[in-house]
């Protein structure tokens, strides 16, 4: 079972990790920054397909972003 809220804090660790803002990430990833704050709190998911462009633009596997962790 997947843990929302643990993605959801890898998820805002990556993006902190890059020194990006919520606003940044939605705006590469042509999102709203509502929705990337719903990721990061473990409100939502990404999309298969955002997902694919969460882990190119993070450069991480989706296992990786899935398991909350990197491998």
């Amino acid at each position: 079972m997947l843990d929302y809220e643990k993605i959801g804090k890898f998820l805002q660790h990556l993006r902190l990790e890059k020194g990006y803002s919520q606003k940044k990430v939605a705006e590469k990833l042509f999102v709203t920054r509502q929705l990337v704050s719903k990721w990061e709190r473990g409100i939502s998911l990404p999309s298969n397909e955002l997902l694919v462009s969460l882990c190119k633009f993070y450069n991480i596997s989706a296992n990786e972003i899935l398991a909350g962790e990197k491998f």
